[in-house]
């Protein structure tokens, strides 16, 4: 680690930094890059003239799109700015509408799977500060309905506007490009592993997943494997086209996470019966990786509004609201 890379370059380090006792030491460097880059882009934002009234948000799956969403809200707020958070999920069309790939199978990364003319509709109602009924979706019956309260939205208020489309022109070109702040989030960091090969960009993102899968959703590491490859390929379609019109990128990557995901992934991933198919390879592929890291089980380093909370559990941030 340089001053002029300020994270970790290989999995050796972070061990060397571990076994020296100065792993929450890391984690406040880590949390505090973090912080300081959506306080910065919250200033950008803030400065623009004219007033910027939708900041877009894009990323693919497990890159902590939401928490980011929420921290950098906050962070608005404490330029002086009034923000509002809205998160395209809510506006999925339901079943019955959404899309299905080629096998006839559901697609919810599609861009169709979202009802942008509703969207469109209450983003211009809460500009021009009229009432309105907002969006929500059930995930569990899967379909859309109003909330019974009536918002009225606070004047000159800032939406921010958090989904894998969001970056997308078409999703809100009914609002003037003027007034418009894209942030691409993603996890950018590579580390070399002890094995010889690298932990890639998407591998975080894949081991956040499956934690999360797992815990929230007592889905099994094979089927968020399997269901991976789908994934990947709609963010290949629908996001990486539109990464070049942000005007920010925030690396959510954070470098001690191994350590931390290592102790919960270990014990799923290897009650996984071999196989021999793709997932298999996979899992195998993540463990060797995994058995190079030191492993860290004391969580109390790790702040509340950490994007690693969205995955782990034990957050603060209110993901509801």
């Amino acid at each position: 680690m340089t001053k002029e890379n300020p994270h970790l370059r290989a999995v050796s380090e972070l061990n060397e930094v571990i076994a020296s006792g100065g792993f929450p030491a890391l984690v406040a460097k880590c949390e505090r890059l973090h912080s300081d880059r959506i306080s910065r882009i919250a200033e950008l934002v803030a400065s623009r003239v004219p007033a910027v009234r939708l900041v877009l948000e894009a990323g693919p799956s497990a890159a902590g799109k939401t928490t980011t969403a929420i921290r950098l809200c906050r962070a608005l707020e404490a330029n002086g700015l009034t923000s509002l958070r809205i998160s395209t999920d809510d506006y999925f069309v339901g079943d019955a509408r959404n899309p299905r790939d080629a096998e006839g199978n559901l697609d919810y990364e599609h861009f169709d799977a979202v009802d942008r003319r509703r969207l469109s509709e209450d983003l211009l109602k809460i500009f021009a500060g009229e009432p309105l009924h907002r969006r929500k979706f059930d995930f569990v019956t899967h379909e859309g309905f109003d909330d019974p309260e009536t918002f009225n939205p606070p004047p000159n208020v800032v939406v921010v506007l958090e989904g894998i489309h969001a970056l997308n022109p078409k999703l809100t070109e009914d609002v003037g490009e003027e007034l418009k702040y894209r942030v691409y989030v993603n996890t950018l960091t590579q580390l070399v592993a002890d094995c010889g090969g690298w932990l890639y960009f998407e591998d975080a993102r894949l081991m956040r997943r499956i934690v999360r899968d797992k815990t929230y959703r007592d889905m099994s590491p094979e089927k968020t494997i399997l269901m991976w490859e789908k994934v990947s390929a709609g963010e290949m379609q629908w996001i990486n086209p539109y990464r070049g019109f942000a005007d920010s990128v925030f690396n959510t990557a954070l470098d001690y996470e191994l350590a931390v995901m290592k102790p919960i992934l270990e014990p799923v991933m290897r009650a996984v019966p071999y196989l021999g198919g793709r997932e298999s390879v996979e899992i195998r592929r993540l463990l060797a990786v995994l058995d190079t890291v030191t492993p860290v089980s004391d969580l109390s380093a790790i702040p509340g509004d950490s994007i690693l909370r969205e995955s782990i559990g034990g957050s603060v941030c209110d993901y509801d609201a």
